[in-house]
């Protein structure tokens, strides 16, 4: 009876031990890219150092085409540029018909083939990553050049989508955090306010993408809907992107901009009291006369005032432009193409003759003018047309 109890002692103290040896070995889980993968031919284990798993579900998951030679009892693993190959028994494997050493040996164990995982996983561009205490691994394939393409080409998709919509909110959720993109766009629910407008990316040209940086040149257009009056437009964009979880846009930068427009557009008068045509076309010819006079002060007073320090600016700047150039204008061609009360398009030609060298200019551009509470016509802001020279500028 004694020798019974000391007996079941032991047995009891045996299970004791066994209990927590038994739980330390919890099963291994795979995981690729988050998601765990299920092995329905075997489980995961250990052999010296390495975890080796059913090759078929693996293989499948990182998106490899699978074989399996009964003669040559080896595996294989095919993608567009990847051609694995292991043999049961073998440490050595084929990559793309280059031979790499193997951590351990495939083994086939109940009609199943076990494969060393890491191999796998790095073979195929991934990163595998061992926890010892979950007993798990995290393989993070990798992003193809393609998948990258794609999320860009979405990336942007939805930027046009989100400004056509009038989206502010939107478009800042695909800045960057603190970039000088995220700063523009700040003033998008102003802008959005004044302008209506249609944008769409006519070509996108993926210039660089290495690691987590890419450069974008794009073509859009920009197309007038209504609210206030601004030429329609083609834009030569370059943007700079970074990826951190997933694409952001961190910068914008304007290459080129081609107004939208025609002389035949900027010739069809718009309709409008003769007087108010009178009144714009009074206000053109001061500000003509002003250039060839060099007279500042009358020129400002034909521009639009947008405050103090602003009108103090542009004072400095004309001083210091009708000091560096001798030029002469001549106003040839004026006409209001578009009105609607208070402001005002108008298409101007123009000749720009410098003094000092045998070249002129000939312009072609839109002048927008507002009108002022007390009534007069300021020229608020220009876009240029068209722009030639004539003739060829002295050489020193």
């Amino acid at each position: 009876m004694k020798k019974w109890f000391t007996m079941l002692g032991s047995l009891l103290l045996s299970l004791a031990l066994a209990v927590p040896a038994f739980a330390a070995q919890a099963p291994i889980t795979v995981y690729v890219d988050g998601v765990r993968l299920s092995f329905s031919a075997g489980s995961p284990y250990l052999q010296n150092g390495s975890v080796m798993v059913p090759f078929r579900a693996v293989f499948e998951k990182l998106g490899l085409k699978v074989g399996w030679d009964p003669v040559a009892r080896s595996v294989t693993g095919t993608s567009t540029n990847l051609n694995l190959r292991l043999t049961i028994g073998s440490n050595r494997a084929s990559v793309n018909s280059t031979v790499r050493k193997l951590p351990a040996a495939p083994v086939q164990t109940g009609g199943t083939a076990y494969v060393p995982l890491r191999f796998i996983g790095e073979a195929t561009g991934g990163k595998v990553v061992w926890n010892p205490a979950s007993r798990s691994v995290q393989i993070t394939k990798p992003v193809s050049k393609n998948r990258d393409e794609e999320d860009i080409a979405s990336l942007m998709n939805t930027l046009t989508s989100y400004f056509n919509s009038e989206n502010a909110a939107g478009i800042a959720s695909l800045a960057q955090t603190g970039s000088d993109f995220a700063q523009s766009v700040t003033g998008l629910e102003r802008m959005f306010q004044a302008y209506d407008l249609k944008s769409e990316v006519k070509s996108m040209d993926i210039l660089g993408l290495k690691d987590n940086e890419a450069t974008i040149a794009t073509v859009e257009t920009s197309t007038r809907t209504g609210g206030t009056y601004i030429p329609d437009s083609q834009d030569e964009y370059i943007y700079t992107l970074v990826r951190s979880g997933s694409w952001k846009i961190s910068d914008v930068r304007n290459q080129k901009s081609t107004v939208l427009f025609t002389r035949e557009q900027g010739m069809q008068r718009a309709e409008m009291p003769q007087g108010t045509d009178n009144a714009i076309q009074n206000t053109l010819k001061r500000h003509y006369e002003s250039l060839n006079d060099k007279n500042v002060t009358v020129m400002l007073s034909t521009m639009t005032s947008y405050g103090e320090d602003y009108d103090n600016t542009q004072k400095s700047s004309l001083e210091e432009f009708f000091k560096t150039y001798d030029l002469a204008y001549t106003l040839s061609a004026s006409n209001v193409f578009y009105f609607n009360g208070t402001e005002a398009a108008v298409y101007v030609e123009q000749q720009v003759k410098d003094k000092n060298e045998s070249v002129s200019y000939n312009q072609a551009l839109i002048l927008l003018l507002d009108k002022s509470d007390d009534g007069a016509w300021t020229i608020s802001d220009s876009y240029t047309v068209s722009n030639s020279v004539e003739g060829e500028p002295n050489n020193p």
